[in-house]
């Protein structure tokens, strides 16, 4: 994990709650940090940063430094200290920080992860400007004996931690990823004779991580664990049974297909489509997750059904592309296997656009 800080060169306070944060924060997050705009983009050009965290507010440089941290997928944290209080906002309103909340300060505030703030106080300020939902308080040790330096590193290092295990998918290497589907055929299967290819091993602890988190967030364990045992795949020790995450301010748990839908069909063709027609009504909500792909993938696997007359009637009830779209989605996302597909995958426009909403799903 390495972070960047970068913060006000007139304000002796925050830098050294700056300085605090990095002496005291030990070898399992390496801190740079810098006031200097210049530094700072040179540094997110030249390094590999997982996080940019801001100190501070209303300087014209922070625009220029975050849009540069976003060009290389680094997560922004915004701690205000205090800066983002009413009698400070109305301070030189309309010359000054009205522009610049128009220019760029609420949109950092609404793209950072998560808003470090110090109090109850700042708390509820940040609450009514509704610029960002996602608040974790810190105590400042510098300010009130309530917390010791040590204490509070620890809390800031938890909420790095947080960040970091959100959206897991965006941070994990194209390897990781092919791992990741490797695994969830074998889990489907049982057998790792499907792979095309022997399994490709992680060797980074946290890329390992990455892989699990995304399991537990899109509520895929079972399938990854399953796929581990059958390869004998051995990982590191790594306990999520404590671990918390940001998600979207619209996410819900998904539900499965069979519990919506039910157990009781005449035939496999009834399931299918009543499968397929609740698809459809998951696409329209943008619910649609890996978590219905890979359910889907075992029941085409493990049930035949009469795929000419499936075909018809999918097609008499207009529901034809949207089953020959998953048919896509599933090979590229579950690896199933065109053997198993009642009729042909499309993969056209509507496909990647909902491709790119399953692989989103968890992005804030």
């Amino acid at each position: 994990m390495r972070t960047l800080h970068y913060y006000p060169n007139n304000d002796s306070m925050v830098a050294t709650y700056v300085t605090t944060i990095c002496d005291s924060m030990g070898s399992e997050c390496f801190n740079d940090k810098t006031s200097d705009a210049a530094d700072a983009l040179k540094r997110i050009s030249d390094y590999h940063y997982d996080i940019l965290h801001l100190h501070g507010c209303w300087r014209n440089s922070l625009y220029r430094v975050v849009r540069e941290a976003q060009k290389k997928n680094i997560r922004i944290i915004v701690t205000p200290h205090g800066q983002l209080e009413p009698w400070v906002m109305n301070e030189n309103y309309w010359k000054e920080k009205l522009p610049k909340k128009l220019l760029y300060q609420k949109r950092i505030v609404s793209s950072a992860y998560v808003v470090i703030i110090q109090g109850k106080m700042e708390e509820e300020c940040v609450k009514r400007l509704h610029w960002n939902k996602r608040m974790a308080i810190v105590p400042n040790s510098l300010i009130t004996n309530a917390i010791t330096s040590r204490q509070m590193v620890g809390q800031i290092y938890n909420v790095y931690r947080e960040v970091l295990d959100s959206n897991p998918l965006e941070r994990m290497t194209d390897n990781t990823q092919h791992t990741l589907l490797q695994l969830i055929k074998v889990g489907i299967t049982g057998d790792s004779r499907w792979l095309k290819e022997s399994i490709i091993t992680i060797n980074d602890e946290e890329q390992w991580r990455m892989l699990l988190c995304y399991a537990r967030q899109e509520q895929i364990e079972d399938i990854i664990k399953k796929g581990m045992r059958v390869v004998n795949l051995e990982t590191p020790n790594i306990d999520l049974s404590k671990t918390s995450y940001f998600v979207p301010n619209d996410y819900q748990p998904s539900k499965s297909i069979e519990s919506v839908i039910g157990m009781q069909f005449a035939s496999e063709n009834e399931r299918l489509i009543a499968t397929f027609r609740h698809i459809r009504k998951l696409l329209l909500r943008r619910k649609f997750t890996v978590m219905h792909l890979i359910e889907l993938d075992k029941e085409l696997r493990q049930h035949d059904c009469d795929e000419e007359a499936l075909c018809e009637e999918l097609s008499s009830r207009g529901l034809y592309q949207t089953a020959a779209r998953t048919m896509q989605l599933m090979a590229e996302m579950s690896g199933l296997d065109e053997g198993f597909m009642p009729m042909r995958p499309i993969n056209d426009r509507i496909t990647r656009k909902i491709k790119k909403q399953i692989t989103n799903h968890l992005k804030l």
